[in-house]
């Protein structure tokens, strides 16, 4: 007599199931049975789960692709209200003056809401569903609000983490000599953000203050350490929030040698090379994620392979910008090595789409080009960042990344009904290649079916999205369109 199905609250059936467990598992047929406080009860062969669990509610994948959420983890998630306002050709330092006095001095509290509102259902229609925010929403509690209504899980932190502001104007290189219009930007951009700390003191005050979110073991938005890193903080400050983060067992989140300009000032700062220094110091850990990392020496990447530090690469924003992390970036090579890399989309006027399936298909490519390899990346390694490598990155790996029962059922389903998802040959290639974002259909987050055949199941897109571009109308209106200075284009070149 055979036994009596166990119970569920959702089956996900007739899946080609991407569990991104340690033996990178394919059911090829394959079930996810979901328990009533969206955790997995099962992953498997679909004859078998459908055998051993009945549920209230049975989501049909119809043979399409079924695998973990995204995890974003590196994400400034308050400046839609403004993406896309920056001209194509605007120069980097011309890019810092607009948030000088101008962004940051006039977004109020219902702007940051409204603009991580839009970041979260992007993330969500693109697959991703968990980020961590870089500390730079003023008040983190607006990042915590939207995040909770649109369902998506969250790592927050408290805002500008620094205690010295001017700190990006420090260290001159032969390229940033005095007068230097980025110094100067930059050096402006920190010491006139009127809700932003000054002091040490002021950042000690601050500092920590998401972590009473970890009290909840089941709570959707949680909290780590996050300094802005850069120049702006000292050796003094930086070490007060490592032991912060290591007494609540989380990860620091910090801005590293993103620029040549950077690395160079941190260079003389340290009289060595940053991430030795930091190694040497005791700073740099396991429980440490450097945002970008992008100009690395050999010595640094031995450092940080032995003390098992994450790097949240983010390709599009160095392209963007031109600061070349795709020909001397190390983050391929560091894979390659097994180091922990990380996948991140920065801002939407950075790299200027929240899409961890574009960061991840242009770090492969990007990568292949580079070292003129075929072999170097493969999509299974792009897919790797963006899972199980951003649960290490943000502290979560115990949680989220991967298929596995116990793990919270945070899923991302797939349509086969896109031109580029046929025929499938194979299912891998189709999604990295051709179809990536395009064919996500159906997002669950902690058990809770947050997208439905494409639509939000709670939200008023519409309405939002009025209610954005309102709000963003009367931002630039509040910032004197400043930005509209820069807006004249180059004359398009003629045959």
């Amino acid at each position: 007599m055979s036994a009596e199905p166990q119970k569920a609250e959702l089956l996900i059936r007739h899946g080609y199931v991407i569990t991104m467990d340690d033996a990178a598992t394919i059911h090829e047929h394959g079930a996810v049975a979901i328990g009533a406080k969206g955790r997995i009860l099962a992953v498997g062969d679909d004859a078998d789960i459908s055998a051993r669990y009945s549920a209230a509610r049975t989501i049909d994948a119809k043979g399409a692709p079924v695998h973990p959420g995204f995890v974003e983890c590196h994400l400034h998630a308050s400046f839609h209200l403004y993406r896309g306002a920056l001209p194509d050709h605007l120069v980097e330092s011309d890019a810092f003056d607009t948030f000088e006095g101008h962004f940051y001095n006039n977004v109020t509290d219902e702007d940051e809401y409204l603009s991580v509102l839009l970041a979260c259902m992007e993330m969500v229609r693109n697959g991703t569903t968990c980020f961590m925010e870089a500390g730079t929403v003023l008040t983190p509690e607006m990042a915590a609000r939207a995040a909770k209504e649109v369902g998506v899980r969250a790592v927050v932190g408290d805002a500008f983490i620094w205690d010295q502001p001017q700190g990006f104007a420090q260290g001159k290189t032969d390229d940033h000599q005095e007068g230097c219009a980025t110094c100067a930007a930059q050096a402006r951009l920190h010491t006139e953000l009127v809700r932003a700390p000054k002091t040490h003191a002021e950042a000690l005050a601050s500092m920590g203050t998401q972590l009473t979110r970890n009290a909840d073991p089941d709570a959707l938005v949680t909290g780590h350490v996050a300094v802005l890193g850069l120049g702006t903080a000292s050796e003094e400050l930086m070490m007060e929030a490592k032991a912060c983060a290591d007494a609540a067992n989380v990860t620091l989140n910090i801005h590293q040698s993103y620029s040549p300009a950077d690395t160079a000032a941190d260079r003389q700062r340290f009289g060595k090379d940053p991430l030795v220094h930091l190694f040497e110091t005791g700073f740099l850990d396991r429980n440490v994620t450097f945002g970008h990392a992008n100009h690395l020496t050999d010595a640094e990447c031995d450092v940080l392979l032995d003390r098992g530090t994450s790097i949240a690469w983010a390709p599009a924003a160095s392209m963007m910008w031109g600061h070349g992390s795709s020909l001397h970036g190390r983050h391929a090579e560091l894979w390659r090595r097994g180091a922990s890399i990380a996948l991140g989309s920065d801002s939407p006027n950075w790299s200027n789409d929240f899409d961890l399936w574009r960061q991840a298909n242009l770090a492969v490519m990007a990568a292949r080009d580079v070292h003129m390899d075929r072999t170097y990346l493969i999509a299974e390694d792009g897919i790797y960042m963006a899972t199980r490598g951003g649960a290490r990155a943000v502290g979560l790996e115990d949680r989220v990344g991967s298929l596995e029962p116990g793990k919270r059922a945070d899923i991302v389903i797939h349509t086969l009904d896109r031109p580029e998802m046929v025929p499938t040959t194979n299912m891998i290639r189709n999604l990295f290649y051709a179809s990536r974002a395009k064919s996500v259909h159906t997002v669950i987050i902690d058990g809770r079916v947050i997208l439905e055949e494409g639509r939000f199941t709670a939200l008023d897109e519409r309405a939002i999205y009025a209610e954005v571009c309102k709000a963003s109308a009367a931002l630039l209106a509040r910032m004197g369109h400043r930005l509209e200075a820069n807006a004249v284009p180059r004359i398009a070149r003629t045959r």
